[in-house]
């Protein structure tokens, strides 16, 4: 079968890009596809984007369990398209592979040719975002759950204040809560991290004083002089 891709964009308080891919079985065929993908993502700019679907083809040789010939050719030209498209895998929950060829013994072949690739602005958005992988049922592959919650724009943004970096013990707070294990994809590690500074830094910023009503008294000091 050849590739099949479909972009799509879905329009809420913010839009989001998804395009929808079944890669084909065929190696050289699917080179078309990682050519198209490629050329979409020079037009995405900083809108979140997905890419999802059956790549028929694996990252990595632990994305494969049983004989499967030679993959090799096939997987580093998936892995570089991943690359040039700057795209990274949104956190895995359930089984690691989500296809299987429906045979018993020898012949048994399970692969992770399924997946959900997203860039930076999506997890910027998006940060907890997790890909559920369900229990097959008429299909030899398992179908994928896209689960999380956007980030509250409501909320108060991340804020720094420069003094802080002058505040004494200020880089041993930092490399203490950045030797943290967090648990998924950089950009959310970042923020998960970065979640965990924001309550030091209003503590420390409170013991300086309130810097707004400091600035006050300051320009009326100088205005004063």
């Amino acid at each position: 079968m050849n590739n099949v891709f479909i972009p799509g964009c879905v329009c809420t308080l913010d839009a989001c890009l998804i395009t929808v891919v079944y890669g084909s079985n065929n190696v050289a065929n699917r080179r078309g596809l990682w050519g198209n993908l490629v050329s979409i993502m020079e037009t995405v700019d900083d809108v979140p984007w997905m890419v999802m679907g059956d790549f028929n083809t694996v990252l990595d040789y632990s994305e494969v369990c049983g004989a499967s010939g030679d993959i090799g050719t096939a997987m580093e030209e998936f892995r570089s398209c991943v690359v040039d498209m700057g795209l990274l895998p949104i956190p895995l929950q359930g089984a690691v592979f989500t296809w299987h060829n429906c045979s018993i013994g020898p012949r048994s072949l399970w692969k992770r040719l399924d997946r959900m690739l997203v860039n930076d602005s999506w997890f910027a958005r998006w940060p907890e975002s997790v890909c559920l992988s369900s229990t097959p049922r008429t299909s030899d592959h398992s179908p994928l759950i896209l689960r999380g919650h956007a980030m509250h724009r409501s909320g108060r943004l991340f804020c720094f204040d420069n003094f802080l970096a002058a505040v004494p013990g200020f880089m041993d707070v930092v490399n203490n809560v950045w030797r943290h294990t967090i648990v998924g994809t950089p950009m959310y590690a970042v923020t998960r991290k970065l979640k965990l500074l924001k309550p030091i830094f209003r503590a420390m910023r409170r013991k300086k004083g309130d810097v707004s009503e400091n600035v006050t008294k300051a320009k009326e000091f100088l205005r004063l002089a």
